[in-house]
């Protein structure tokens, strides 16, 4: 897959909201930095943790599209399904 709207295309929207738990999320953050920085945690972090998680599923690894793509999902959410990531960042 090498094309922005192929990827949208393909992807499950229902893996990527709502939100991983709580205990997926800090599991990630942790294991990339050993140091716990709440400020280093935002609502879009998590966000592109599932989408790229959603991605790897479907065997697309090219960071630059996931990256794009990620920006287009996170400017076409909902506000409600940012309103989740917002609250799971708060949380952490």
């Amino acid at each position: 897959m090498n094309n922005l709207d192929t990827l949208l295309a393909n992807i499950n929207r229902n893996n990527i909201y709502p939100p991983p738990e709580i205990e997926e999320v800090l599991y990630f953050l942790n294991s990339k930095k050993p140091v716990r920085d709440h400020k280093r945690c935002h609502a879009y972090k998590i966000f592109r943790y599932s989408v790229s998680k959603e991605y790897k599923r479907i065997g697309e690894s090219n960071d630059i599209l996931i990256g794009r793509a990620t920006n287009h999902l996170w400017k076409n959410s909902t506000t409600h399904e940012k309103g989740e990531y917002v609250n799971l960042a708060q949380r952490w």
